[in-house]
């Protein structure tokens, strides 16, 4: 089933966490701009950012919907995602009211990821929150979310509502999660299912059989077809001349990771090559990466969204041409290979008082295939947020 939006199989996003060491922050939040424009001219559906909290060095943007608004003043087509907002930090009255400027800015294009913080435990004593309720925590603020974006009255006042009014966003949520009951929870509550840390097949692969699982019974016991389960995934994709050209790239990355892939069980002396192959890196020539994800037992034909995370934390990964060039061959030769078409025709002019803009509708399964693993390495959040991660799952 084609997805919406375009003929091809899956929708195309692309995804950065938004590094740039040692560089200006406004001159990093500038280039993403030119990312976003860049993908929409080359078709991308999607461009995707991270939320990281007092990062300066790797993962430097804390407050992804202001960048996507100047995103939607640059652009006119393509899909403005996050991935994620840490919901448990944030005060749900405050973002919906974000979250409702910006889809009524971009004409009903927001994605609205949204995640529980496990690599931002180190974040939560600032904001005065309990780590270890995290979970409880997105729950209830998600309830809260959905009941303010629908329109229902706000608790403790004379009828107050928000506006502007975004009935629709909450279809175009998606939730990020690492256990099997936040998988079951998404399912029950409607959200799409937004992977991308763990080995595809130990981690990645159940936690979506759970969801469409779940989501199958859910509409089962309302009666209703069990149409409209959406999976996305992170992979990263790194072509190069060579495989071993993208591991030089992806060098820094992989050091500052490499002890994290223990708590997967992979060995301390993983060679480069396997490292990025653990975690779900395609890299090298084109043909050996259109492979890579064509025969991935979660590749992207399957799934509602592939988000290709594009850029990695220092040196040739993270420069701005080189991503670029990146995204293009991603665009022209990678992607339409495995299935995929741009956007056809010209980007739309912007919407006019005499033509509002409408809400987009929300995106439908390609297929029943299953999220990814862990993206890029960039993709995971920095080493202080992954131990934290890791003894958060440890005591479970």
């Amino acid at each position: 089933m084609p997805a919406p939006g375009g003929p091809g199989p899956f929708r195309l996003g692309f995804l950065t966490h938004v590094h740039g060491r040692g560089r200006p922050a406004g001159a990093v939040y500038r280039d993403l701009v030119e990312l976003f424009v860049a993908g929409e001219e080359l078709g991308f559906d999607g461009g995707w950012l991270a939320q990281h909290h007092f990062s300066p060095d790797y993962g430097r943007l804390p407050s992804p919907l202001l960048l996507l608004a100047a995103a939607a003043q640059a652009t006119r087509r393509i899909d403005l995602g996050t991935a994620v907002v840490v919901l448990p930090l944030e005060d749900p009255i405050r973002l919906a009211e974000d979250a409702a400027v910006l889809d009524a800015l971009s004409g009903g294009r927001l994605q609205l990821g949204l995640g529980t913080g496990g690599p931002s435990a180190p974040a939560f004593g600032a904001f005065d929150r309990d780590v270890a309720r995290r979970r409880e925590l997105f729950d209830e603020a998600r309830g809260r979310l959905r009941e303010l974006l629908a329109g229902e009255s706000i608790a403790g006042t004379d009828g107050l509502r928000l506006h502007p009014p975004a009935p629709t966003l909450t279809s175009r949520f998606w939730d990020s999660t690492t256990s099997v009951d936040g998988a079951r929870a998404a399912a029950r509550a409607g959200d799409g299912l937004l992977l991308g840390i763990g080995p595809a097949g130990s981690a990645q692969r159940p936690l979506a059989d759970v969801y469409l699982a779940a989501h199958h019974a859910a509409h089962h016991a309302a009666g209703r077809a069990p149409a409209g389960a959406r999976l996305a995934v992170s992979h990263g994709v790194f072509p190069g001349p060579d495989r071993l050209a993208a591991r030089v790239d992806l060098a820094p990355d992989i050091a500052r990771f490499r002890p994290w892939l223990g708590n997967f069980g992979f060995p301390a002396d993983l060679d480069d090559g396997a490292a990025l192959d653990a975690m779900n890196v395609h890299h090298g020539p084109v043909g050996v990466v259109i492979h890579s994800l064509a025969t991935n037992p979660v590749g992207p034909a399957a799934v509602s969204y592939f988000i290709a995370a594009v850029q990695g934390e220092a040196g040739a990964a993270a420069d701005l041409d080189a991503t670029l060039r990146r995204m293009e061959l991603i665009a022209t030769e990678i992607a339409p290979a495995l299935g995929w078409r741009p956007a056809a025709g010209p980007v739309p002019d912007p919407p006019t008082a005499a033509d509002p803009p409408t809400a987009a509708d929300p995106p439908t399964p390609a297929g029943l295939g299953t999220p990814a693993g862990l993206g890029t390495p960039a993709g995971l959040g920095t080493p202080a947020e992954l131990e934290a991660r890791a003894a958060l799952e440890r005591n479970r």
